[in-house]
């Protein structure tokens, strides 16, 4: 038989494994079983150049739609391109603003219009230095220029009239030219019918002679025009000063003094 301090010591080392047990197996009542949890598998990287093929909810590929850009089918209009004229060399062409100069050998007609049945503005003479102010217009068959032919005269003149040319860009060395002289003007003697030019202190064939002039010299214009005994005069000047005085422009048939041009 045990002693009853055997019996005691047993039960004190009973309650000791009742309590180990319960502190042991805290951890598994609160938290359930340790078991291991699984090792996770790695997903392989994609390659940069590999190509992903989506699929659809049965697992079969998914085909990819490649978006409508919208066209624009508006065509550009291209800007107009301004086109460059180039003006014509003096002496080259007829042009709006240059000279020109009557070639025709009986002169032409100045009209009011481009048209043959216009109003007669007045005639041109040959050699005839005149202004372009406006054309060319074509008409009737003809080239026809506005011209101006510093007079106060203004009109339409043909160009050619199919044979020879009426008037032309070529100016070449001053001309005498027939119309009245204008202050400041060179001109020159031009008398055909033979003799000298009288040239007077004043206006008139009663004025006090100075000196005579021959066919083919020139002067300056310094005044008129004056109208005196019949005629029309004009004061001109030499180069060199020794003459200067009144001289008749010239009688119903011949002109005595042309302007150059």
């Amino acid at each position: 038989m045990t002693s009853g301090s055997d019996q005691a010591k047993r039960r004190v080392r009973l309650r000791l494994l009742f309590a180990a047990a319960l502190i042991w197996g805290a951890p598994t009542l609160a938290c359930g079983s340790f078991a291991s949890r699984p090792t996770p598998t790695p997903t392989p990287p994609i390659a940069a150049d590999s190509t992903v093929e989506p699929t659809g909810p049965s697992g079969g590929p998914v085909a990819l739609q490649t978006p409508i850009l919208p066209v624009d089918t508006d065509t550009p209009t291209p800007e107009p391109t301004a086109t460059f004229t180039p003006t014509p060399i003096p002496g080259t062409a007829l042009a709006i603003g240059q000279p020109a100069r009557v070639v025709a050998p009986n002169g032409v007609n100045m009209r009011t219009e481009p048209s043959t049945s216009a109003s007669l503005v007045r005639y041109l003479p040959s050699r005839l230095r005149v202004t372009v102010i406006d054309g060319p217009i074509e008409a009737e068959g003809y080239r026809w220029w506005k011209l101006d032919d510093g007079e106060g005269n203004i009109g339409w003149s043909v160009e050619n009239d199919g044979t020879v040319d009426l008037l032309s860009p070529q100016m070449g060395e001053p001309e005498p030219v027939d119309r009245s002289p204008r202050v400041g003007e060179r001109v020159r003697i031009t008398m055909s019918s033979g003799g000298q030019l009288s040239v007077r202190e004043t206006p008139g064939t009663d004025a006090r002679l100075l000196t005579r002039v021959n066919p083919g010299q020139e002067f300056t214009v310094m005044g008129g025009p004056q109208q005196a005994s019949g005629y029309t005069w004009f004061q001109i000047r030499s180069d060199s000063g020794d003459i200067e005085g009144w001289i008749a422009e010239g009688d119903n048939t011949e002109r005595w003094l042309s302007p150059l041009e």
